[in-house]
C-alpha cells in the first residue's frame, strides 16, 4: 500500500526542513511527497527550494497564495490516483513519529479490501507544551466537540484513500478554519467512515501552537479570529442548507450565531468587525449555483 505526503508550507523553512527531517527518518518512507510552497517571498522559495532539493523523489510546486485550501488541492493534484493508494496532510511545523506511516498501513492491512478505499484514519496531534487534538465532531452550533463515533479529523495525523479527492476538493471558499470539518462532512455524506487509530501520532512543533495569522485586524480580533468565526458561519450554513438540508436547523443555527456573535462582539469591542466577518465567509456563494464548485 502506497501512503504519499502533502506539505504545505508558507515562510517557514526552518519548520519545513524539520518536516522534511522526520519524515525521511520514518521507518517506512513515504511512496511521494509534495511540498506546495505559498510563501509570497522569491527569497523564501528559493529557500525552500533548496531544502527540497536535498531529498530525493520529492515534487516542490508554488502555491496559489490564496487560503491553505487552494494549497492543499495544489499539492493533492499533483499525485494522481493511479500513482500512490492513501494521502496525509500535513503542515510545515508537524514531525510525524517513525512508525507513523508503518502503523497507519498495518491498520489498513486489517481492513478488508473492500473497506479502505472509504476509510479515513485519524490519529493523534500533540504539542510540547501538551495540547492534544484528536478526532470528535461538531456541535450543532460548529464548534468541535468529543465524540464516540469520530465525525472529524485530527488533520496532520489523518489518512484519507487518493480516490476521495478524484469526488471532492478541499472547499477554496474558505481560507481557513473549520475546512477539516466541512471536508469530513462530505465524506461522510458519501458513507465513507471515519476511524480514531490513536496509535497515529504527529508532533505539532509550530510556535507553541499559534498561528501566523495572529496579527491584530480590525477592533480588538485578530485575522485568525475573524477567519474562524468566518468559517464557522460558512460551514454552519452549508451543513445544513446543502449537504444534510434540514430548513428548521438552518433557521436556528443562523439565528443563534447572529445573536451570539453580535453579543460576542459587543463584549470585545468590535462591531465594527460584522461586515468583514460577512464579506470573509463567503456565505452568498452557497446560493450562488454556478459557483459551487467544490461540494
Amino acid at each position: 500500500m502506497r501512503v504519499s505526503v502533502c506539505i504545505t508550507t508558507r515562510n517557514r523553512p526552518q519548520y519545513l526542513e524539520n518536516c522534511l527531517r522526520s519524515l525521511w527518518d520514518s521507518d517506512t518512507k513515504p511512496h511521494s511527497i509534495v511540498v506546495s510552497d505559498d510563501s509570497p517571498d522569491l527569497e523564501v522559495q528559493e529557500r525552500n527550494y533548496q531544502i527540497v532539493q536535498q531529498y530525493p523523489h520529492i515534487t516542490y510546486l508554488t502555491g496559489p497564495r490564496i487560503g491553505v485550501c487552494a494549497n492543499r488541492n495544489n499539492a493533492v493534484n499533483a499525485i494522481l490516483s493511479s500513482e500512490t493508494d492513501f494521502v496525509a496532510f500535513i503542515d510545515d511545523d508537524i514531525c510525524v513519529e517513525p512508525d507513523f506511516i508503518t502503523r497507519a498501513i498495518a491498520q489498513y492491512t486489517e481492513i478488508s479490501p473492500e473497506q479502505r478505499n472509504s476509510t479515513i484514519l485519524s490519529g493523534i496531534s500533540h504539542s510540547p507544551e501538551g495540547c492534544v487534538m484528536a478526532s470528535g465532531k461538531l456541535s450543532f452550533r460548529g464548534y468541535f466537540c468529543a465524540s464516540d463515533i469520530p465525525e472529524t479529523v485530527a488533520i496532520h495525523a489523518t489518512i484519507f484513500p487518493r480516490q476521495f479527492f478524484d469526488q471532492e476538493q478541499w472547499d477554496e471558499n474558505i481560507f481557513f478554519g473549520y475546512e477539516d470539518a466541512e471536508l469530513c462532512l462530505r465524506a461522510l455524506k458519501r458513507e465513507y467512515k471515519i476511524l480514531h487509530c490513536p496509535e497515529l501520532r504527529v508532533l505539532n512543533t509550530g510556535d507553541n501552537g499559534k498561528s501566523s495569522l495572529m496579527v491584530s485586524d480590525i477592533g480588538t480580533l485578530t485575522y485568525y479570529e475573524i477567519s474562524i468565526e468566518a468559517a464557522r458561519l460558512y460551514v454552519g450554513i452549508k451543513r445544513y442548507k446543502n449537504l444534510f438540508p434540514n430548513l428548521l436547523k438552518l433557521a436556528v443555527f443562523c439565528f443563534v450565531y447572529f445573536l451570539h456573535m453580535t453579543v460576542y462582539l459587543w463584549r470585545r469591542s468590535s462591531l465594527q468587525a460584522w461586515p468583514e466577518i460577512i464579506r470573509r465567509s463567503h456565505v452568498q456563494r452557497l446560493w450562488q449555483s454556478s459557483q459551487l464548485k467544490w461540494g
